[in-house]
């Protein structure tokens, strides 16, 4: 089994003899480490593809937040041009009004002073 982690197990089982741990013991401890960092390590392998998963995902969150705000703005758009053509179909009764009342003024007045 290749391990991602280079573990010396030949200089790790000197070590332990060197400190007093009888050889057949020191090599069933080197033995049983380098097992235990095989299965508890991530391979670069895995975490390139762990980096990919988590990029597209962001990516797909990205794309769909997007368009709900691209939506929610043209909601809101669309929302503000009907309330304006809504305002200004409210007031071209007060601008005619306005008009006929200048209109009326302007008349008054020449009679007034011709």
């Amino acid at each position: 089994m290749a391990m991602p982690i280079k573990f010396d197990t030949l200089e790790y089982t000197r070590s332990l003899v060197e400190a007093g741990i009888p050889a057949a013991d020191a090599e069933a401890h080197a033995n049983a480490l380098s097992l235990a960092m095989a299965e508890a390590t991530v391979s670069p392998g895995e975490l390139l593809l762990l980096r990919t998963d988590v990029l597209a995902r962001i990516e797909i969150l990205r794309s769909s937040v997007d368009a709900k705000i691209d939506a929610l703005a043209a909601s809101v758009d669309a929302k503000i041009e009907a309330l304006r053509a809504e305002m200004n179909a409210k007031f071209i009764p007060l601008y005619m009004m306005a008009g006929l009342t200048l209109a009326l003024q302007v008349v008054l007045l020449i009679k007034l002073f011709a």
